[in-house]
């Protein structure tokens, strides 16, 4: 029988993303490095002396760890749970894929609260499912749409249901009495609901879903490039009932996570007091950045995260604007927001010379 090609991929492009376009920072001559980048949420603070050692330690002449062993301990005493619970994944969305592929199917179907991380919808796509949306709304100033995704649980009677909270881009948080029950609505319907909580340290105390768990109806799903600014290493990681993350273990490819991040994975876990403080730190930044905002003439909508969003009107203008001064933001187009910029939150003077640029841009357009 001749070879084909699965045709879940047929015509399939990747998402769009946040981050530099390095084939075309190549092509004009740009140096990354002279980028002021807003386009990605990321910890803005450098990385700690001792994570950056433990990089430069790790063993690089043999395989590494394939079940991540000794930072899967770490990572289960931090998040007080049993390591049988916890699977270490190549960056969250490796455990995007490995969720879509492991629990739905084609023609099954599968609900996201949009707008929201584009990979949710690829990944379950590609695994053949049939993706549908409930919407937070503009006029309700995006807020986490619980009680209709809880009728649209019942409604389509998903396998799978996305959320992420806080919400990427609207930096949206449901309530944990909210998420419990949505879950509730999951066990009642046998849909597994997957949390992706990519930014939950970054939002107040006591947001995360962990007391949730166990569960047979949920997953959680972690990253640490994004609080602990390990980007560049892709690293997270899932929390779920044994039994949920046995087939994630036998479809993830062995020695997905590599040794320079499972070693930077540690150091960082060591060093929770010294992240806590930035992440107390970008969480004042976030507030002071919004009213700058608001100062410049545009209206955020109230994040819980290390993020703003915003309509700014002509999007592609303000990013020709903003790129004379080689400032790149999020143009939410992608998540199905045309007008609206999301800005991830950097250090306050790199923050003051974007605002500066935004209110330029607001008197240019006048």
């Amino acid at each position: 029988m001749p070879f084909s090609v699965r045709r879940e991929l047929g015509g399939t492009e990747g998402t769009l993303h946040g981050g530099l376009d390095y084939a075309k920072l190549r092509g004009d001559g740009v140096d990354p490095a002279d980028i002021l980048d807003f386009s990605v949420s990321t910890n803005p603070f450098p990385l700690p002396a001792e994570v950056e050692e433990a990089v430069a330690r790790a063993a690089l002449g043999r395989y590494p760890d394939s079940s991540s062993g000794e930072l899967r301990l770490a990572l289960a005493g931090m998040n007080d749970i049993d390591p049988d619970s916890l699977l270490v994944t190549n960056g969250l969305a490796q455990g995007i894929f490995l969720a879509a592929f492991a629990f739905s199917d084609r023609g099954s179907p599968v609900l996201a609260a949009a707008p929201t991380f584009g990979e949710y919808e690829a990944a379950s796509r590609l695994a053949g499912a049939d993706v549908f949306h409930v919407s937070a709304l503009p006029e309700e100033n995006f807020a986490f749409p619980a009680a209709r995704l809880a009728n649209g649980i019942r409604k389509y009677r998903p396998a799978l249901v996305w959320m992420c909270s806080p919400n990427n881009p609207t930096g949206a948080l449901p309530s944990l009495d909210e998420t419990a029950a949505l879950l509730d609505v999951c066990k009642q319907e046998g849909a597994l609901l997957l949390i992706d909580e990519a930014y939950i340290n970054f939002a107040p105390s006591g947001a995360c879903a962990r007391p949730l768990l166990p569960s047979p109806n949920l997953l959680l799903l972690r990253s640490m490039t994004k609080d602990y600014g390990l980007t560049g290493l892709r690293l997270g990681y899932i929390l779920g009932d044994p039994e949920l993350l046995r087939p994630l273990r036998a479809l993830q490819p062995p020695w997905s996570v590599n040794a320079c991040a499972q070693s930077a994975g540690g150091a960082a876990i060591r060093l929770s007091s010294y992240y806590e403080a930035q992440w107390r730190e970008v969480r004042i930044l976030t507030e002071r950045m919004a009213a700058a905002l608001h100062t410049a003439g545009y209206a955020p909508f109230a994040s819980s995260a290390n993020f703003l969003l915003f309509f700014a009107g002509d999007t592609p203008s303000l990013r020709e604007f903003l790129w004379e001064d080689r400032i790149l933001v999020r143009d939410c187009a992608s998540f199905g927001l045309p007008g609206y910029v999301r800005v991830g939150v950097r250090s306050e003077p790199e923050n003051e010379r974007l605002v500066k640029r935004l209110a330029e841009f607001r008197r240019k357009k006048r």
